[in-house]
């Protein structure tokens, strides 16, 4: 009989009042995930409060969990865009961390996802989708691919939407060819599932699954499903999916409110054939401010 693994034990949390050091003191611990934990801080030097990603300490002689972090940091520090989170610094020493801009607002997944769906109407969504794109656009000409656009990934406040958390971002040429299966499987294109080459549509996907989801009050295009799927000794276990087989409905089948030309974009967005998806963030957006102009006057 085959030996578990032995789960990690989940070591506590931090303690509001902590130092990481002279300079950096933990204020409220945010969340996090089985990696890491977030907390807001208070830097000393810049005199603000930052978000501070820390890898939990159950991790830190992982390798791969530090290489993680310092290529995340490594990423946001070269990153300066008005949609962009914006990273300070990258530290391994003791509570391996990156040190980044504190965000206002919601995600939009606690802002809407969670049933609020009257706090966003068409204009919402559109400023959402053309500012993640304009992000987008960004990344992929500074030389990356995001390749896990979400709701949980992006915070709105003040009519002002910022992509976050590059955890699984890439370095992309389009002379190269890349490919990825990390992300989320909800927004995740097909070329991303079955891990063939990736490129910058599939980050249209990202954003067009997030927009189509605005449009539909929180509906995905495609459903989630269990399908077999053998590891590399042979044995049978199922993973999830999505069910790319079955076309989406038009956003404006569950929000009549939605224009047919508006929703037409956000299914070509989502298209599972990347000949029929947008290529770039940039055509998206141009078609989506196209779609929207009477909306916008």
């Amino acid at each position: 009989m085959a030996q578990q693994r032995r789960r990690r034990e989940r070591e506590p949390v931090l303690d509001d009042g902590y130092r990481f050091d002279d300079d950096l003191r933990i204020v409220e611990h945010l969340g996090g995930s089985r990696k890491v934990d977030v907390y807001l801080c208070h830097s000393t030097p810049i005199k603000t409060l930052v978000t501070c990603k820390v890898l939990r300490p159950e991790y830190r002689i992982d390798f791969s969990s530090l290489q993680a972090v310092l290529d995340e940091g490594d990423i946001l520090l070269r990153l300066r865009h008005p949609n962009v989170a914006e990273g300070y610094g990258v530290e391994l020493e003791d509570h391996p961390r990156i040190v980044m801009e504190h965000l206002a607002g919601e995600t939009i997944s606690s802002a809407f996802f969670s049933g609020n769906y009257e706090a966003f109407d068409l204009q919402d969504a559109i400023n959402v989708a053309r500012d993640v794109a304009a992000a987008l656009t960004y990344v992929h000409e500074q030389g990356y691919l995001h390749l896990d656009v979400k709701s949980s990934n992006v915070m709105y406040h003040n009519g002002h939407a910022t992509l976050f958390d590059f955890s699984v971002a890439e370095e992309y040429s389009p002379d190269e060819t890349l490919r990825n299966d990390a992300g989320t499987t909800e927004y995740m294109a097909p070329e991303q599932t079955y891990r063939r080459e990736v490129g910058y549509s599939t980050d249209v996907f990202g954003v067009g699954v997030l927009f189509y989801r605005l449009l539909s009050r929180g509906e995905l295009p495609y459903q989630v499903i269990e399908v077999d799927d053998e590891d590399e000794e042979g044995d049978g276990k199922t993973k999830r999916q999505l069910d790319y087989d079955i076309s989406p409905v038009h956003p404006s089948v569950d929000n009549p409110q939605v224009p047919q030309d508006l929703g037409d974009v956000a299914m070509t967005a989502v298209s599972a054939e990347i000949s029929e998806r947008y290529s770039t963030p940039q055509d998206f957006s141009d078609a989506l401010l196209l779609a929207a102009e009477d909306l916008l006057h």
